[in-house]
């Protein structure tokens, strides 16, 4: 039975039942669970589960050659000589079935190999990103993750979502279009990550469909004060309260993956609450978790007015 990591394994697990490519992050210390996680998340799965040591890159090398070419079985292939050569042939021998590559110790190759970030990001971006491989990467300590250059290079267009190429985008509207019965002069809007959509204090007369990607909910957005409320990925909605309470929005919201979203004008609303009725639970939700949100915002306004002795 596992226990312990229940809330990082759903998040695991949440992200593999995603269409598209992903790639996880996972960070802690020495002897604080991720190995027996990452195990138990590749269980009864199709995964290449490989962790570096502190040997010499050609010897890490021959060790991933040696777990690569034991999961497709193919006894004729030589050992790979160069890491873009080993990660290149997972992308074409794969045939495109969902598949977890899981690297752990990622920071331990990382400083063994000055090389290997730059050859695993290029890889990324010029092959795996159009797969719908799961990367999953485990790291000792969150400082590497922060001052690592290969995740300023890719963490922008990664992140926590799909890549969202021109043909992914056709598909994702058919999709929407398909099971919301049409939507009246459908507007779909293309959001590059980091970008604010809603901002806390202004008023808006559009309210949106998340299609793909994930968004991020703050008040006191860019400030010392900024306070994280939590995500909303596919399928939820935001912007719905200011939408019909003509009221200023309660709460920033940023794009933490390139998104693809669906927007939805006042004159419009009625429309697409008719055409689905899984959007009316959404919204309802949505505006409950807003009540909730401003309740617990009086209570603690209540706690600092009125200080128990």
């Amino acid at each position: 039975m596992f226990i312990g990591r229940e809330k990082e394994l759903t998040q695991l697990e949440n992200a593999y039942s995603d269409d598209g490519f992903k790639l996880m992050l996972v960070c802690g210390a020495k002897n604080t669970g991720k190995t027996t996680l990452l195990e138990e998340f590749c269980r009864n799965k199709s995964a290449i589960y490989f962790t570096a040591s502190n040997a010499s890159s050609r010897a890490n090398l021959s060790h991933f050659s040696s777990k690569v070419l034991q999961y497709f079985n193919d006894k004729n292939h030589p050992p790979f000589t160069f890491w873009d050569n080993a990660l290149s042939y997972i992308a074409r021998t794969y045939k495109g079935a969902k598949i977890i590559l899981v690297i752990d110790d990622f920071d331990i190759l990382a400083r063994n190999d000055a090389a290997f970030l730059d050859v695993f990001a290029k890889i990324i971006d010029s092959e795996l990103r159009y797969s719908s491989m799961m990367i999953v990467i485990s790291c000792g300590t969150a400082d590497f993750l922060k001052n690592s250059p290969f995740l300023r290079k890719i963490n922008g267009a990664i992140k926590l979502g799909k890549f969202l190429t021109d043909e992914n985008i056709a598909r994702l509207k058919a999709n929407e279009m398909k099971q919301s019965g049409g939507v009246h002069r459908a507007n779909f809007v293309k959001v590059p990550a980091n970008r604010v959509i809603l901002r806390e204090g202004e008023k808006n007369d559009e309210m949106y469909k998340i299609i793909s990607g994930r968004a991020i909910c703050s008040i006191n957005h860019e400030t010392d004060e900024e306070y994280l409320l939590g995500s909303l990925n596919e399928g939820k909605t935001f912007g719905e309260y200011s939408l019909l309470t003509d009221s200023p929005e309660i709460y920033t919201v940023t794009a933490y993956s390139d998104m693809l979203l669906l927007r939805i004008s006042r004159s419009e609303f009625e429309d697409f609450i008719q055409m689905n009725a899984g959007n009316s639970v959404n919204i309802m939700r949505n505006m409950a978790v807003m009540m909730n949100m401003l309740k617990v915002n009086i209570d603690m306004l209540n706690g600092e007015l009125h200080p128990q002795d």
